[in-house]
């Protein structure tokens, strides 16, 4: 049997191989002012780390021990050279607000230092370092490597970098790479931002202002969207945006599906579906970004206007409900649950003012336990699995939602 000839456009994925180069803190906060160097808004809020992390961390740059090599992706902005952080940004806004004497080092029975010299700094900020650490701090060498002509795959190389050290989660990195060209995917993150007095959602909110992207919670509703996400761990990774996206994929399950099955379609968006739940929130956020881009072709899921104006009051007005009134202890594991039974109801024109009490009622039992309400009615309730398809997949939850919350609500 002959071998066939390889293809004469044979070529890696990318074109160009990354670089590694050193350079020392000095510059690159100089760089980071100048903003030649850039951390995404969209990438992760940027004080997941507790104040032992960070003073740890700047324990072992002052005392040159080896930290993580940083990733910086190079792009070119008006024949400008524009290094974008696409790992590091913890560690980059550590430096540099610790640079700016934005918070101490904590002190020395606060933290497991590993220098017995540690009596010098812990407790200290910059400005109050003695000058060998402060020289040793600008002077620190890091590692980066950069990273280009990526195009088509910069969602996966994303992916792959990120898996090690604290990773983000399937929703971050989504949210980084379709939100920034997206005031849809924009106003997701800015729907999932539940407390406002952080230091990361106010730099958040300042980058959607730039898109023209307004935060959307009134203040009753605020109340009761921080109450339920507050000091719980799960709430890190934008769990609170993927809620509300969730409740979205709810609402246009079967318009989704189509796309999903659609390879033209699914090409020109340039994403993948091989038919996990991952993917088919990926491709709904790249959806919405094409929507966005080319206002006139008929949208799949929600247009910007519908999400701000008539999807998102409906949401918060029966998240309020739900948990502020009808089932007010139900924990965060709960949350795709809840945001099932909102997408649905949505999408059979179900408002809040149409409910009854009883039935308000009935939809707090469903979200306390969907399988057992599900078997009432001669349903079932899939699992997901972390599929999209198939008859145990979240496709199949979702078109049994809305087949559950319409028994129920009729």
């Amino acid at each position: 049997m002959a071998i066939p000839a390889a293809p004469t456009d044979l070529r890696p994925l990318v074109t160009e191989s990354s670089t590694s180069e050193s350079t020392n803190v000095e510059v690159v906060l100089g760089d980071l002012a100048a903003l030649t160097v850039r951390i995404p808004d969209y990438q992760r809020d940027s004080d997941q780390w507790g104040d032992i992390t960070k003073s740890l961390f700047i324990e072992s740059v002052i005392n040159n021990l080896t930290i993580p090599a940083f990733f910086f992706e190079v792009l070119v902005d008006g024949g400008i050279e524009i290094n974008e952080v696409v790992d590091g940004q913890q560690r980059l806004t550590t430096l540099h607000d610790f640079f700016k004497n934005k918070y101490r080092l904590v002190p020395h029975d606060d933290a497991p230092y590993l220098s017995p010299m540690s009596v010098h700094y812990a407790g200290h900020t910059y400005d109050e370092l003695p000058a060998p650490y402060q020289q040793a701090f600008k002077k620190y060498r890091l590692s980066i490597i950069k990273l280009r002509g990526l195009e088509a795959v910069r969602l996966e190389v994303f992916r792959r970098i990120n898996q090690g050290g604290t990773p983000l989660s399937g929703q971050d990195i989504r949210l980084a790479y379709y939100g920034e060209e997206s005031p849809s995917v924009a106003f997701v993150r800015a729907a999932g931002i539940h407390d406002l007095s952080r230091t990361s959602s106010k730099r958040i909110l300042d980058g959607l202002k730039k898109q023209g992207v307004a935060y959307p919670w009134g203040t009753a509703e605020l109340e009761t969207w921080h109450d339920y996400w507050q000091d719980k761990e799960v709430a890190r990774g934008q769990t609170p945006s993927e809620m509300f996206l969730w409740s979205i994929v709810v609402a246009r399950a079967t318009q989704l599906d189509t796309l999903l099955s659609n390879g033209g379609a699914l090409q020109v968006l340039r994403t993948r579906f091989t038919g996990g739940i991952d993917e088919a929130l990926d491709a709904a956020c790249a959806q919405l970004q094409y929507q966005d881009k080319n206002a006139s072709h008929p949208p799949v899921l929600y247009d910007y206007k519908t999400l701000k104006s008539d999807y998102f009051p409906h949401f918060q007005t029966w998240f309020h409900r739900i948990l502020g009134r009808e089932a007010p202890s139900l924990g965060v594991n709960r949350y795709r649950v809840i945001a099932s039974a909102i997408g649905a109801a949505y999408a059979l024109g179900k408002r809040a003012e149409h409910l009854t009490s009883k039935q308000w009622g009935t939809v707090a039992e469903f979200i306390r336990d969907p399988q057992a309400r599900a078997t009432s009615l001669k349903q079932t309730w899939p699992l997901g699995r972390g599929r999209w398809d198939g008859a145990s997949g979240y496709h199949s939850q979702f078109k049994n939602a809305s087949a559950i919350i319409g028994k129920l609500i009729k």
